[in-house]
């Protein structure tokens, strides 16, 4: 009897299938930490809880993108175990603040799909939401990735793509209850620029910039328990290359854009 898990292929997955995902996790200061430590993060309100506070939080929230790097890394076993690359991701919103001591778990349904020309892989579209312990939405974000065949005699299914918002409209985002900036402190946040500051048009050369390292790529890959093969087996791909998980990259432009945008 096999007992390992070889993951899901193109052929095992139909539109409107809903995937419920093991382990959830309970995320905290150390995942704070480790973020910092990979990432050039130091926006204020996600490092210290008096400033959160003064602007009407009940503590720093973690960075948000640790939230969706630990739902997606969730989602990782069921959708992209067996993937070529990750190819694009659209509607990403998140739903609330994420403190230390939430506990996530991930939800995906899948919205579409469509066989590739060689027969060999195909395209899948999820949509993959994150939950607190409270069962409250706390992110939801389309994804699409190229998955392997099993079995390249296995039949198409009927191809399904499914229509995509260019962009989240503003009346779809959501602001955490008792957000202010009323007392927003620009020497404290490392930035006097404010939304009145910038122009539509306006290019920002954020001039940092970090080379990424193979022990940290791989470092910051399994913190988020992404078990993709193309991430660390090199044998996985025919060049030989470990693939960069894109939310590693990701994080870091988020960081780097600091200067600029604080």
């Amino acid at each position: 009897m096999m007992k390992t898990n070889a993951g899901l292929f193109f052929e095992d997955y139909c539109v409107g299938q809903v995937i419920d995902h093991a382990v959830p996790r309970t995320v905290g200061g150390g995942e704070r930490a480790l973020y910092h430590a990979l990432y050039p993060a130091r926006h204020a309100l996600y490092s210290s809880d008096s400033f959160a506070q003064s602007c009407g939080l009940p503590q720093s929230p973690l960075d948000d993108l640790i939230a969706f790097h630990v739902v997606f890394g969730k989602t990782v076993p069921d959708i992209s175990l067996n993937a070529v690359a990750n190819l694009g991701y659209a509607e990403a919103r998140w739903l609330r603040p994420v403190y230390p001591g939430d506990t996530l778990r991930a939800r995906s349904t899948v919205i579409g799909l469509k066989q590739n020309s060689s027969g060999k892989t195909g395209v899948v579209w999820v949509r993959s939401e994150g939950f607190n312990q409270a069962d409250e939405m706390v992110i939801s974000f389309v994804r699409w990735v190229m998955v392997r065949k099993r079995d390249e005699a296995a039949p198409a299914p009927q191809t399904v793509v499914p229509e995509l918002e260019k962009a989240v409209l503003a009346s779809e985002l959501i602001v955490p209850d008792g957000l202010s900036f009323a007392g927003y402190d620009t020497g404290l946040a490392g930035s006097s620029y404010l939304y009145s500051d910038y122009n539509i048009g306006e290019v920002i050369d954020h001039v940092d910039g970090v080379t990424l390292s193979e022990a940290e790529h791989m470092m910051a890959t399994r913190l988020w328990q992404n078990t993709a093969k193309v991430h660390f087996d090199a044998t996985a791909r025919p060049d030989g290359a470990r693939l960069i998980y894109g939310g590693h990259v990701i994080s870091m432009a988020r960081a780097l854009s600091f200067n600029g945008l604080g």
